[in-house]
């Protein structure tokens, strides 16, 4: 199973029902939130008049061949000062969900309304990239009482299909050398693991019972991956080098450990299944291709990268628009099958405008097998992957809708599933680096970050979530 969720980290959600204009209880009262979150109903008014007037408008201007605009959403409110980040989506039955600032809120996938909300005494700070198979989070905020607003240690599970809060707990400061500012968290079939340098705890989803904890000292297991397989990354600074573990999420037993080479740090996790990991020396990149097992099985050279410029021949987002969050999963931008990974080259100008390309790497050999271009000014990226196929997103133009597409194994000509229309295109283009997901023959659009915009009214009326599809 690959992670290639672009979104995460702390943000901003003013809303009680869609995006509206509703302001927080600090704001409206003057007082600090209680200590205990509250969960609130959707009023049913959905994603606010004014879109639904403006959708309707939209879908009046379709094409032949193009997607409906299912819903979209609109922030509603000014924000104090700066942008915050946006933790999710995620879907649970008919409900996708996703947490910003201090409140986390579920809506109908069908329509965009709201079905319920939930307040958070404090800031959002930390949150798995997925959900727990039968559809619960555990999201991590900080503490009431914060010497510098980078303690984020109390934990709060919440079922995603109903917005009821279940255990909390507020967990143990750490050490003098140990910080709850970088944590990153996972959810592993039944568990729910909180990771911070020095300490890693895994709970139970169900109750909040501890199942096991590490306190490593050699090797510092700091950062887990979500989904079916526990892969953890470790630091080692005995023996000066990173380590790829997996863990079994019921027991904490190690199951088997691989050394990556001194020198090289382990930047993310592509895949699980087949074990993609990017790794990074200096400005050199390559990607280590492991079996089950743990063993070596290729490597992919990826030329340079500059993290600070930004710079590199291949280009994949993680973290969201501004790397805001420490897990190490949730990347945009490549897919992978049982024997090959795509990834898209970096966007290059070809006669004054710009495209970019698909390019296949065989992970038995680390050798490219072959590559599939964008429309001319376009950029494509691989989603992930749909039966044999990998599923692709064509981003907008100012002018051209976006496009939900795929590609087979053997590259070729993509195949149009879902086009989205050219009357939403200057919206879906102004959603910088959006997470983009498809499923049932629907898209959705979620800007990874809120807010930043000086002009209050430019900020109220931003788009945060658009839905496409019959």
């Amino acid at each position: 199973m690959l992670a290639v969720l672009l979104v995460a980290g702390g943000g901003v959600w003013f809303a009680a029902s869609g995006d509206d204009v509703r302001k927080p209880v600090a704001e409206e009262s003057g007082k600090r939130p209680g200590s205990s979150p509250t969960a609130e109903r959707g009023d049913d008014k959905g994603s606010g008049e004014s879109d639904v007037k403006l959708a309707e408008k939209l879908n009046a201007q379709r094409k032949p061949g193009e997607a409906k605009v299912r819903w979209l959403q609109s922030f509603g409110v000014d924000l104090p000062g700066h942008a915050f980040g946006v933790f999710g989506p995620w879907s649970a039955g008919d409900v996708v969900a996703k947490a910003v600032y201090r409140t986390v809120s579920g809506y109908s996938v069908a329509d965009g309304k709201q079905k319920w909300s939930l307040r958070m005494p404090n800031d959002i700070c930390a949150a798995p990239t997925q959900p727990t198979a039968d559809g619960k989070i555990v999201v991590a905020a900080e503490a009431e009482e914060s010497d510098n607003g980078a303690d984020c240690s109390v934990l709060q599970m919440i079922d995603l299909k109903t917005g009821k809060p279940g255990w909390k707990k507020t967990l143990e400061k750490g050490g003098p050398l140990e910080t709850e500012k970088h944590v990153a968290m996972s959810a592993n079939g039944e568990t729910v693991t909180y990771s911070r340098p020095g300490h890693v705890h895994t709970y139970r989803v169900g109750d909040g019972r501890e199942v096991f904890r590490t306190q490593p000292r050699d090797c510092r297991s700091y950062v887990f991956t979500s989904g079916p397989r526990m892969i953890a990354v470790a630091d080692c600074p005995r023996t000066g080098g990173n380590q790829v573990q997996e863990f079994d999420p019921q027991t904490g037993k190690l199951k088997w450990t691989y050394k990556i080479e001194k020198g090289w740090f382990i930047d993310q996790v592509y895949s699980v299944s087949p074990l993609v990991i990017s790794v990074q020396k200096g400005q050199e990149w390559r990607l280590v291709a492991l079996r089950d097992d743990g063993t070596f099985r290729s490597h992919i050279a990826l030329g340079t990268r500059d993290i600070d410029l930004g710079f590199s021949d291949f280009e994949v987002r993680c973290g969201g628009y501004l790397v805001v969050n420490w897990n190490r999963d949730d990347c945009a931008g490549v897919a992978a099958d049982s024997d090959t990974l795509y990834v898209s080259s970096r966007r290059k100008h070809v006669e004054f405008d710009v495209d970019n390309k698909i390019v296949a790497f065989d992970l038995n050999t680390g050798k490219q097998k072959w590559t599939a271009d964008a429309p001319l000014g376009r950029r494509m990226e691989p989603l992930r992957m749909e039966g044999r196929n990998v599923l692709l997103y064509v981003a907008a133009t100012k002018t051209q809708g976006g496009a939900v597409a795929t590609l087979a194994p053997t590259g070729g000509d993509r195949q149009m599933v879902l086009t989205h229309p050219a009357s939403t295109a200057a919206i879906e283009e102004g959603m910088t680096a959006a997470k983009v997901t498809y499923e049932g023959g629907r898209s959705l659009l979620t800007r990874p970050l809120v807010g930043m915009d000086e002009d209050d009214e430019a900020e109220a009326s931003m788009k945060t979530m658009m839905a496409f599809g019959e």
